[in-house]
């Protein structure tokens, strides 16, 4: 069972600066979100299969806030992922292994099928990823005019999420259009963190 996952995470939601829910209970801008998370793994082993080098993205729609439930989501595995990976990432993602991918089953009440997709990433000030044909995320940090990095440190909702600090960035211009979930547009918000968990 056990397992660990370390890397970069990009995320944006529909909400304009700064998502809400990282603080606890809240109402989304619009009254509903739609948010995806994309997870660039770059150290990680379960049950002595090496996850190092392998990309998810989890893309959810909410009703509400995200602690209110009732939501729809759907998990995307890379399509480089063997056969080996992608069982073992699906399980984790999917609550089945545990961790803080478990206590999605209390937010998410409908899960849709697991997609391969191309999943890409790029690093730096400017990050960005693609999710097949259904998801774009475009991130631009936000700095000070000295150049030091936006940062939230220990929102309740983050480090449940393995993020002690979330550099926070601009999610202009990022989308995603699964038909079997809200299509929507960010409305700023987004952020680059580090993340680790393990369980």
């Amino acid at each position: 069972m056990a397992w660990q996952l370390s890397g970069q995470v990009l995320e944006t939601c529909s909400c304009k600066m700064v998502c809400p829910c990282i603080l606890g209970p809240a109402e989304p801008d619009q009254g509903w979100c739609g948010g995806a998370l994309v997870f660039d793994i770059q150290e990680g082993n379960s049950d002595g299969v090496s996850l190092s080098g392998t990309r998810t993205a989890l893309a959810f729609d909410l009703p509400g806030d995200f602690f209110g439930g009732n939501g729809t989501g759907r998990l995307y595995v890379s399509d480089s992922a063997s056969a080996d990976q992608r069982r073992e990432l699906e399980a984790i993602f999917g609550g089945q292994k545990g961790g803080a991918f478990a206590a999605l089953g209390g937010v998410l009440s409908k899960v849709l099928p697991v997609q391969t997709a191309s999943i890409q990433v790029s690093s730096g000030d400017n990050a960005s990823a693609r999710v097949g044909n259904v998801g774009q995320i475009d991130l631009k940090s936000i700095k000070t005019e000295d150049g030091k990095q936006t940062t939230i440190v220990n929102a309740p909702l983050n480090a449940s999420f393995g993020m002690e600090t979330s550099n926070l960035a601009r999610g202009d211009g990022s989308s995603w259009s699964d038909p079997e979930l809200r299509n929507w547009q960010s409305g700023g918000t987004g952020s680059i963190s580090r993340f680790s968990l393990k369980a």
